[in-house]
Formats: C-alpha cells, structure tokens, sequence
C-alpha cells in the first residue's frame, strides 16, 4: 500500500502517462514502484558526483560520510570473505546495494513517497543479482568441484545432503527477498492506514521513528547476507 498521494504519479498524471501502472509496456516502466527506483538512482548519482566533485586530502561534507562508508564496508568485506583480493571481486555489487536499498527504503518515511524496496519485484531483482554472483563465483573459484559445497561432509550421506542443500539454496532467493519487501510493506501499509485514518501529524509518528530503525537494519542485513554466501561459496567446502 503506498501513500494516498504520491508527488512523482501525481505529476505524471498530469501529463497524461500511465502513472498507476497497467498492461502496457509503458505504464510497466513508470509504475509507481519503477519511478521511485528510478528516484533512488538518481540520488544515489548525484551523492555520488557530490562527494567526488570537488575532493580534498582532509574530507569534509559528503566527501566525509562516503569515504566512511566506502572503507568501513571494504574493511568488512575484506574480513568476511578473508582477502582483499577476493573482497574487491564482490564490493561492486554489495555497495551499490547498501546504498540504493539505504536510500530507497527511507524515502517511504517522506510523506507523497514511497519505498520501492516496497514492491517484490525490485527487492526480487536485488536477490537474483546477489544469488546468481555468488554461484558464479563459486564456479570460478572451484569449476566442477563446487558441487562438494551440497554434498555435505559424509560421504554415504552426499546424496541427502545434495536434495538438502539444493532447497537450502533456493529458499534464499525467497527469505533475502520476502524478508526486505515485507519489512518495508508492513511500514508502508501502517504509515498508509494511519495518514488516512488519523491524519498526518502526530499519530504516524511512531511508526515513523520504528521505521527509521527498520530501514537502517533491512539495508545492513542485505549487505551482509550477500557478503555471507560469496564467503561461503569462494570458501573451501568442508
């Protein structure tokens, strides 16, 4: 559920495309889960260029807070995955998340926007991305061997353990994807019910206050499940 009034379809309406999504291909692209995504982006580029514009030996601003995230989030790859070799493999990708879904979560939190992270299909995108690496990765680091990561560590037992593990795996894609789209959902359902029903000042203030602690920790737990199995998958099996 979004907010009665979000500004982005409320301007598209008003010249004249399919803002509330539909059949078309059209009306696919500037869904209201698509035109917030693509809000992230483009906040996500414009911090970006912020930060790098005008770069100084001792930050300040913007240039402060990102070069924090870009070395503290290195420095956990690097100790998760176990070299920095292998860190700057997977560090792309497990940024970029942190990032958008950071951004894209808090906008649900501005009253006329919403989360995209709100809507399966973008926190289901996310997870195909990190799912299909991680394997890629375990591919190449181990080829034909990567199988012995399902196999388990008894030898009798390879073949139960392979059923096992395959489910194991599959199940994931639904708990790294269902487990952000329900958070943000739930938060955009409450803060909808609310504004409608008890107005728009005091009565959502405490959802909103949860919701800061909500977002922040969806985005960390995104960051760090990814981390986790490129660890595993680049890791020896035992």
């Amino acid at each position: 559920m979004e907010h009665p009034l979000l500004f982005l379809t409320l301007l598209l309406d008003a010249i004249g495309l399919p803002a509330h999504g539909g059949d078309s291909a059209l009306a696919q692209i500037i869904a209201p889960h698509m035109q917030y995504s693509f809000l992230a982006m483009a906040i996500c580029l414009i911090l970006a260029k912020m930060a790098t514009r005008n770069m100084q030996m001792v930050p300040r601003g913007v240039q402060n807070v990102m070069e924090m995230y870009v070395e503290g989030l290195e420095d956990f790859v690097t100790e998760q995955v176990g070299s920095r070799e292998k860190a700057l493999i997977i560090y792309p990708m497990v940024a970029t998340f942190g990032f958008l879904i950071f951004i894209s979560n808090y906008m649900g939190l501005i009253p006329g926007f919403m989360s995209p992270t709100a809507n399966l299909n973008v926190t289901l995108g996310c997870t195909m991305i990190a799912i299909v690496t991680y394997h890629a990765l375990g591919i190449r680091f181990h080829g034909a061997k990567y199988i012995k990561h399902f196999m388990g560590p008894i030898k009798v037992m390879a073949p139960f353990f392979l059923i096992v593990e395959t489910f194991s795996h599959a199940g994931r894609i639904a708990s790294l994807s269902i487990r952000l789209f329900g958070n943000m959902m739930s938060k955009e359902m409450l803060l909808g019910l609310l504004f409608t029903m008890a107005g728009p000042y005091l009565a959502p203030l405490p959802i909103m206050l949860l919701g800061v602690l909500v977002c922040l920790l969806q985005a960390f737990i995104f960051v760090v499940l990814p981390v986790t199995y490129c660890a595993e998958a680049m890791g020896d099996a035992h």
